[in-house]
């Protein structure tokens, strides 16, 4: 599983198509590409022609000589003719049923590009045009996906933030942190595309603002599934710890979601930048030190998948049993050791059979039911749906489909094109959907918002009202004779 999410994966295969198409020379370092975009075989293909370079004898005749471009080996060809080689088949996006071509000059040198002044090597004939237009397509629900949920992500943070007075809970807290964690996250994304990825002269400039913008980029991604972590942890927590100190805990996860990413961030980026061929590009290129981002992400995803069986598996315990007693939750989270071994999951002001407004129903609590079978059997499938529809609003939270989408087919496999149109609709608005869940539907933010609006129709009620006494106060009196 890549720490990418495949959206860098989209971007960059769309990316390299367009721009070494149109801009590989033979005056490239063939070692700038790396293992995740030439396979070892490349490197077979340079040492052939290298022999063939090495046995080659001028003729009287004017040849243009055996070189390499970097991707293909092309033999001596004569002066004024175009000589043609297989499409490379290791180039995503490329059919190697087609011809690149490359033309030697009446002069006897091969052909420089006009405007790098460059030998060039035509390889526009390879694209296979459908296959670029689809990855276009991806790249551009990703963009459409992340600006719609920055949009809405923004206004949920804003109503987060303008209500804290009356949304006072750590999981209304937690919330805000996962908010701007995604926020910062889908921004650091969209200004990466257009200002490094769309830009071939900034990959191939290299220069250091890009690489710190590449780092600031995936500290952000890692955050953004480090917050997600704190919501499952949280959930979890609240399930199978008696006595909950909400200070204590929110520091903890201060540290989890945003210092331990840095920590994380930096030896990565420390790593990288010790391995020569793999600090080119703008470090767009995949990376064998990506793992050092990936196993902490994975392990949390983990970790996430572990808390929701738990959580679900208490839930549907609780709800089927037959006989239990209700009792109170003590106030800032703090319940009783009988409580703990009788919890019931709230999933953001949702219980399974109210709504709670003071802790944002997050809290674990106890029922009473009792019954015929016939009851028990009812309320069984009830809880039932309940634990399903539990199950699919975490999803999305603890960003488990991640978990339960299949690991990434190779570039170029069957099924691969449509494993990128999946994950770019869940990754890009993810964001989306959590803003929705957990702020728009949230029943206690509503009852917050219904309540505002409440009394600002009242308050502007009072103000025309007092507004028309003015006004008639200010009136002239008159008097008749």
């Amino acid at each position: 599983m890549e720490i990418s999410d495949s959206s860098s994966d989209a971007v960059m295969m769309e990316a390299d198509i367009v721009h070494h198409t149109h801009n590989h020379t033979d005056d490239e370092d063939s070692s700038v590409y790396s293992a995740g975009m030439v396979p070892d075989m490349m490197w077979k293909i340079r040492e052939d022609c290298e022999r063939l370079m090495a046995n080659y004898n001028e003729s009287e005749e004017l040849y243009c000589p055996p070189t390499f471009d970097g991707w293909s080996c092309w033999n001596a060809t004569p002066a004024g003719r175009i000589s043609v080689a297989p499409c490379p088949y290791f180039i995503t996006g490329f059919d190697p049923q087609r011809m690149a071509h490359k033309v030697c000059t009446e002069e006897g040198t091969w052909f420089r590009h006009p405007q790098s002044n460059l030998i060039w090597s035509n390889y526009t004939t390879c694209v296979d045009v459908e296959d670029l237009e689809m990855r276009q397509a991806i790249v551009n629900v990703y963009i459409a996906g992340y600006s719609v949920s920055l949009i809405a992500l923004v206004i949920s943070l804003a109503i987060l933030i303008g209500f804290r007075q009356s949304l006072k809970c750590t999981r209304i807290y937690i919330h805000r942190n996962l908010f701007a964690s995604f926020i910062i996250n889908n921004a650091m994304w969209l200004l990466w595309y257009k200002g490094v990825a769309d830009q071939p002269e900034v990959l191939l400039d290299n220069r250091m603002g890009c690489k710190i913008l590449h780092v600031l980029l995936h500290y952000f991604l890692v955050s953004n599934y480090f917050w997600m972590f704190c919501e499952g942890l949280y959930l979890h927590t609240v399930l199978v710890v008696a006595f909950l100190s909400e200070n204590s805990i929110m520091k903890w996860f201060h540290l989890i979601g945003w210092a331990l990413p840095a920590a994380v961030t930096a030896t990565y980026a420390g790593v990288r930048a010790s391995i020569p061929e793999e600090t080119n590009h703008c470090w767009m290129e995949e990376s064998r030190s990506t793992w050092i981002l990936s196993g902490p992400v994975c392990l949390s995803m983990l970790t996430n998948a572990f808390f929701l069986v738990n959580i679900v598996r208490v839930l549907v315990t609780k709800l089927k049993a037959p006989n239990t007693t209700s009792y109170n939750v003590p106030p800032h989270g703090h319940r009783s050791s009988e409580a703990q071994h009788r919890p019931e999951m709230r999933i953001d002001g949702q219980r399974s059979d109210e709504v709670d407004g003071r802790t944002n129903g997050h809290v674990p609590a106890l029922t009473h039911s009792s019954g015929t079978s016939s009851h028990r059997t009812s309320t069984s499938l009830n809880g039932l749906r309940k634990a399903v529809r539990a199950t699919l609003i975490l999803l999305p939270l603890l960003g488990l489909h991640y978990v339960v989408m299949p690991f990434r087919p190779e570039a170029g496999a069957p099924g691969e094109i449509a494993y990128q149109i999946v994950s770019a609709i869940f990754t890009s608005f993810q964001g989306l959907c959590v803003a929705f869940l957990f702020c728009f539907c949230n029943g206690e933010v509503l009852k917050v918002l219904r309540k505002e609006i409440v009394r600002y129709a009242a308050t502007r009620k009072v103000g025309l009202q007092n507004r028309r006494l003015i006004l008639r106060s200010q009136q002239p009196m008159t008097t008749e004779l």
